[in-house]
């Protein structure tokens, strides 16, 4: 498999991208991706969840363990994590449309 550059999405380590592009999503509940991608829509985002988000991920950067993240996910209003976790995957689709396909 070759390589592909990327960078990483806000406070989402590398290490959790490349996971989420095979289907392991450790970061994020279950429970949580059916709520953000039921409650979601991508042109109805507002300036203030996405500054929430962006504040969130400022601090999750700094946290070191997927159990640490997901403590200061949980701690946080609803609709930041729907917000995250709804931009995360369409992020993560971005990634993978961008990649060149892999020829077998």
């Amino acid at each position: 498999m070759k390589p592909q550059g990327f960078d990483p999405v806000g406070g989402i380590a590398p290490g959790l991208i490349s996971m989420g592009a095979v289907g392991l999503h450790p970061l994020f509940r279950s429970e949580w991706i059916r709520r953000a991608f039921d409650r979601m829509d991508s042109a109805h985002l507002q300036h203030e969840q996405m500054l929430n988000v962006h504040l969130a991920l400022k601090k999750l950067a700094r946290l070191r363990r997927i159990e640490s993240k997901r403590e200061f996910l949980d701690s946080l209003p609803v609709d930041t994590v729907d917000t995250l976790v709804f931009l995360y995957f369409r992020s993560l689709d971005q990634f993978l449309e961008s990649g060149e396909p892999t020829i077998h």
